[in-house]
């Protein structure tokens, strides 16, 4: 329906009509006005010059967007007293359309529908908000791409998130669809949509949505015009001031030209497949991936494995980051890897208890202290041991694995995902090929730097007096100089002692050469 109604016009916003629906919902905007912006797309512009304040003087509102024209979860829940149609689809979503999300969404896809001129009867309450969705352009987010242009993601982090996104896509689709089996709004439109709909105002959703403070994740009409830069580069911040309105400030010893872009960030620690996944774009100038998840799992070998999955309390995985600065050095987190890093031999056990009302449920030991906190409680344990620099040692081992695994399926598939066609008369666009092969350079380089920072650790580890001592003990004694090579040995037989294929870079670097640089997103 809304692919429909875009490319027919019923669904569309002239884009001369935008700023009398602004005026007319209150919307002020202070030397700035709606533009494009070349390659970009729609573009917030200043219609003459700005400077902003110096040293933390008062800020100059750009623009002031009412409270009554956030799109936030309050604002979903005023409208659904009035408008009995969708009132009836958020009841029947219960708990889902009590979340942000979920109104949201719901509410989207309903004020869709009101335009649509094949409905046998009217449904639904005009809002400002009707006029709002025909002002959203269909944003090529990655849940978009064919199963070719998908195909090109392999190895990197950003396919299985498109691959989970899906799944989730399709789950509230089907509760959507369940709940609402009985209302009127569901009989009257049941013809007409379908699950790309829900893809659509996901992605309407997820590439113009903000947190605002006091308000939650939301939607801001007219500021979601700007286009995102990260960093110094950043012109403008947005707020609510003490009316409890959006307003959009230029940023302390910022200039702007007139016809010049006004932009705001996203989130200048948004990672490149983050910003991909959410945006639908990655800057041309970006030169790191910034930060990746890699995920874990517990051996199927262990005999704890059910145990340790069911009291981790955490994403099974840890987190890569660019710390940048003259160092490059690679940061990581997570508290996933310690659960891996101990058993039964390092007086890990796992007892089964009654409750008062008979009920029995798993209770985790470390030594003495019972395992209430998850893997972050095991961390803080294990920070405690005189064995520390061993568990450090294992931990880093995994990781570097770890790491290694995702390097040889980014190299492996390389060849393949660059010899894809692609561009006219293939099912490849060019787009999505440049932003995939953008983004498996950018995680290729954060990976190999990952591996090198682990290597650096893991000999310094092995060097330790603790560790030196551990493996004298554990292997019987043998002298400082056998325990050094029983050290190496030992974290080099959790991963072969393997190194990263030499051909692995120029593969790489053969992306630029290659591969079609990608263009400027008209995302806005």
């Amino acid at each position: 329906m809304i692919r429909d109604g875009k490319a027919a016009g019923w669904l569309q916003l002239p884009a001369e009509a935008l700023m009398p629906w602004a005026t007319l919902n209150d919307v002020a905007f202070h030397s700035v006005a709606p533009g494009t912006a070349a390659g970009r797309g729609g573009a917030l512009l200043a219609n003459e010059d700005l400077h902003g304040p110096a040293d933390h003087g008062a800020m100059a509102a750009l623009m002031t967007v009412p409270r009554e024209l956030i799109l936030s979860l309050e604002r979903v829940l005023e409208h659904a007293k009035v408008d009995k149609d969708f009132g009836e689809v958020l009841d029947g979503l219960s708990k889902f359309g009590r979340t942000a999300r979920g109104a949201i969404l719901s509410f989207l896809l309903v004020q869709a529908s009101i335009s649509c001129p094949a409905l046998a009867e009217r449904v639904g309450v005009h809002s400002p908000f009707t006029d709002y969705v025909k002002s959203l352009p269909l944003e090529l987010l990655p849940t978009f791409w064919t199963p070719s242009e998908l195909h090109l993601l392999i190895g990197t982090t950003l396919a299985p998130a498109v691959a989970s996104k899906l799944r989730s896509l399709q789950r509230e689709y089907d509760l959507l669809c369940e709940s609402a089996s009985q209302t009127r709004w569901y009989n009257l439109v049941r013809d007409h949509i379908s699950l790309g709909d829900w893809l659509h105002v996901d992605a309407m959703y997820r590439s113009r949505a903000l947190d605002f403070p006091g308000i939650g994740h939301c939607m801001i009409p007219c500021i979601d015009l700007a286009n995102h830069i990260a960093g110094e580069a950043t012109i403008a911040i947005y707020e609510v001031d003490r009316n409890g309105d959006a307003v959009l400030l230029l940023r302390d010893g910022k200039t702007v030209k007139e016809c010049e872009e006004v932009t705001i960030t996203y989130g200048d620690e948004k990672g490149a497949c983050e910003m991909l996944f959410s945006y639908g774009f990655l800057e041309s100038d970006r030169h790191s991936a910034e930060t990746l998840f890699l995920s874990l799992t517990v051996p199927d070998a262990d005999i704890y494995r059910s145990a340790k999955m069911g009291i981790a309390d955490c994403a099974p995985g840890f987190r890569l980051t660019d710390a940048g600065g003259e160092s490059q050095q690679i940061d990581w987190s997570g508290n996933f890897i310690w659960l891996l890093c101990v058993s039964k031999d390092d007086d890990l056990r796992f007892e089964l208890a009654r409750t008062v009302d008979g009920d029995e449920e798993m209770h985790a030991f470390y030594q003495e202290h019972r395992l209430t906190g998850g893997a972050a409680q095991l961390h803080e344990l294990l920070g405690q041991s005189p064995l520390w620099d061993v568990y450090r040692l294992r931990a880093i081992a995994l990781l570097q694995q770890r790491v290694f695994d995702q390097l040889q399926v980014l190299y492996s598939t390389q060849d393949d995902v660059e010899a894809a066609p692609h561009g006219a008369d293939t099912d490849v666009r060019e787009v999505p090929y440049g932003q995939a092969m953008q983004l498996r350079k950018l995680e290729f380089e954060l990976l190999e730097r990952a591996y090198e920072e682990f290597e650096r650790r893991k000999l310094e580890l092995a060097g330790s007096e603790v560790v030196v001592e551990y493996l004298a003990e554990v292997n019987g004694g043998g002298g400082e100089q056998q325990a050094d090579e029983d050290a190496l040995t030992d974290v080099n037989d959790a991963h072969g002692d393997q190194q990263p294929n030499e051909g692995a870079w120029a593969a790489v670097q053969s992306i630029n050469e290659q591969g079609r640089e990608p263009e400027e997103d008209d995302f806005s």
